[in-house]
């Protein structure tokens, strides 16, 4: 009876123990395959597998909303996944911007942003709830609007020399209407030009281009600092006179309204635009991906003739150099509130 007891504890000695010589490979193996796998990354679903949100900060019906949307159908097609437009108007435009720049940066949220975040931000950096700089990620400039000094064909000045010089002898009398209102570009550009050549003239501000346009058509005001685009059939027609861009360049829809550097005035050049945007984040082969689809989309004939229409031109600029962009404009602006000592209203 001792014997057997004896046999029947060395086989379950034995059995236990490779039992526990089992369990430890088994273990071993397991802790194997976990290092191995952490070393390898974990496949992730190609870029874009769903619909792609473009958030447009202003009303339908618009030029920005509708290069917005004709991107978007190309986008699309290039994609292969549906592009949607968001509409979210308000606070100046700058709801929607806030709302992109707070959403997931994985690429499918893209933002439709204009040059007015640069200036809101250096007039109040305080009241913005976003910092430009840190929370969103360039894609490129879609297209350059041109700001356009114009007056009436009844007027007493015709060119922006001669205007300077009515303003010089005339100080506090002239009146000019800036769109779309104070705190603009117009607006802050117009007291820069006040402060660096010594006039005295009246902003009169205008909720959009056309009640500028019929105060100027009018006679309300003899001159308007507003954007070209609205003011083209005016110029066609003879009852508006286009007295300098304030560009770097002519424009090629309207090629024979001077620059106001060609004039002599380099610091007057101001670049407004409507852009793409991405949530600060985004991983760089998407932003890669979308400057050159975007790219090859607004450099296509079609598009360009758009643009022509609109009295637009393409922009086209990488990240990077979108990015300075942003960096030199907003110091620019603030240089000019603070040289002028502007305040503006709250």
């Amino acid at each position: 009876m001792r014997f057997y007891l004896i046999e029947i504890a060395a086989v379950f000695k034995a059995a236990t123990g490779w039992l526990r010589r089992r369990h430890l490979a088994v273990l071993g193996a397991i802790v194997l395959i976990a290092n191995v796998t952490a070393l390898v990354p974990v496949a992730q679903a190609a870029w874009p597998d769903r619909a792609i949100t473009i958030i447009v900060p202003l009303p339908p019906g618009g030029p920005a909303d509708s290069i917005a949307r004709a991107i978007a159908q190309k986008l699309q097609e290039r994609l292969g996944q549906p592009v949607v437009i968001d509409n979210k108007p308000g606070a100046g435009g700058m709801l929607g911007v806030e709302l992109g720049a707070r959403a997931k940066p994985d690429g499918y949220t893209i933002i439709m942003a204009g040059s007015s975040i640069v200036l809101v931000s250096a007039i109040d950096p305080k009241a913005m709830r976003i910092d430009i700089r840190k929370d969103l990620q360039p894609i490129t400039i879609v297209s350059k609007l041109p700001l356009l000094f114009s007056t009436s064909p009844t007027a007493p000045f015709s060119t922006f020399k001669e205007f300077v010089a009515y303003a010089k002898a005339n100080p506090g009398r002239v009146s000019v209407g800036v769109s779309p209102g104070l705190s603009t570009s117009a607006h802050v550009l117009l007291e820069r030009i006040k402060f660096e050549l010594g006039i005295d003239v009246v902003p009169i501000p205008y909720k959009g281009s056309a009640p500028a346009l019929m105060a100027l058509i009018s006679g309300e005001v003899p001159a308007i600092l507003d954007y070209l685009p609205s003011a083209g059939p005016f110029i066609t027609s003879g009852k508006i006179k286009p007295m300098v861009l304030m560009t770097d360049a002519r424009n090629s829809s309207f090629s024979q309204i001077p620059s106001i550097v060609e004039l002599g005035y380099p610091g007057f050049s101001v670049d407004a635009w409507n852009s793409l945007m991405l949530p600060a984040g985004t991983p760089k082969e998407i932003v890669a991906r979308l400057h050159r689809e975007v790219v090859d989309i607004i450099k296509s004939p079609e598009m360009k003739a758009k643009f022509f229409d609109l009295g637009q031109e393409s922009g086209g600029n990488t990240p990077e150099q979108f990015a300075e962009m942003i960096r030199s404009s907003e110091e620019m602006w603030t240089k000019i509130i603070r040289d002028a000592k502007l305040t503006f209203p709250k």
